[in-house]
């Protein structure tokens, strides 16, 4: 297995540290000449490191896309044109638009297009799955989730593109479906043109997802919580941490009594969820597997962000058309 990564930034270099282990070998392209040391650092040979990525695209099977948005519809079109398969970090692209481009020539030309929405790739959120397909919770009457914490915003997209997006996909992955109607609020704290705080309202159904992202607040969080009628779940995803609580209310009497559960740990498989997601694209090069986050998923997650934004703009709850 052959792989060219596509960008060694911040993330890109969490890439490039998984890929050393998964693969023998691993070009690297990145338009700064000082990423050629970071690289050296995880003894990438100099001939395997380029300013330009087309001088390797005729030597690999798969293409890691690790940039910003605005060049991924650019750089999965060369790729998909050299019929090379292409992993292509969240957001998929910049609009829907692009996506459907970017969905439709992978099609055409028969090629595996694989978003990176980790969190599908979280073990916890196979346990979660698991447990609500059984009806562990009973009806689930809500869910929230927070992706916050203080940090430098991205130049490309606003924080409900970067970072929302995440629990917008998880959300849709965990309940098998797609919110029906849209209701947000952004802003825009620190008076630049990217938005860098969001609270969205995703109804699936009778289902209401609430979802936080900013990059204001102290503490970091990446957390979710799944409300049913039977039982709760907790989810620390950046601790590890799944937490099953039995909580219910009962009618007696006439009255309704809260009847208190003791939370309990509920256990599952550790595993790095970017390694997992990137032994799942190599398992996709090779038995032609669709993924579990492929380009559909990413489009999906990406019209509900786009609705997040018509929604706040115009003030007003928007339904989504699929």
């Amino acid at each position: 297995m052959r792989i060219l990564l596509i960008g060694v930034g911040r993330w890109g270099r969490n890439h490039l540290k998984s890929w050393t282990k998964l693969v023998k070998e691993l070009y690297v392209a990145d338009a700064d000449p000082a990423q050629s040391k970071v690289c050296s650092e995880f003894s990438i040979p100099s001939s395997h490191f380029s300013l330009d990525y087309r001088d390797f695209l005729d030597r690999v099977d798969g293409v890691d896309i690790v940039t910003p948005a605005e060049s991924h519809l650019s750089l999965c079109k060369d790729a998909l044109e050299h019929g090379k398969d292409v992993f292509v970090e969240k957001p998929i692209a910049l609009t829907t638009r692009e996506a459907e481009e970017m969905i439709g020539l992978a099609e055409k030309k028969g090629r595996i297009l694989q978003v990176g929405h980790i969190y599908r790739y979280h073990p916890a959120s196979t346990k979660i799955r698991t447990l609500l397909e059984a009806g562990e919770l009973g009806t689930i009457r809500y869910a929230y989730g927070h992706f916050m914490g203080f940090k430098r915003p991205r130049t490309d997209v606003g924080v409900t593109q970067t970072d929302a997006i995440h629990f917008i996909d998880l959300f849709n992955f965990l309940f098998g479906e797609r919110p029906s109607a849209v209701t947000a609020v952004i802003r825009h704290y620190l008076e630049l043109s990217l938005d860098d705080t969001s609270f969205s309202a995703l109804e699936y159904g009778n289902k209401i997802v609430f979802i936080e992202a900013g990059y204001l607040p102290p503490e970091k969080r990446r957390d979710i919580s799944i409300v049913g009628d039977r039982a709760s779940l907790s989810c620390d995803l950046q601790k590890d941490i799944l937490l099953r609580c039995d909580n219910r209310h009962e009618k007696q009497d006439g009255r309704c009594v809260a009847i208190e559960g003791h939370p309990s740990e509920v256990g599952f498989p550790r595993e790095e969820p970017l390694k997992a997601e990137l032994e799942a694209f190599i398992d996709s090069i090779e038995t032609r597997k669709k993924p579990l986050a492929d380009g559909r998923a990413g489009y999906e997650a990406l019209k509900v962000v786009e609705a997040c934004y018509e929604s706040s703009q115009n003030g007003r709850r928007v339904e989504m058309r699929w």
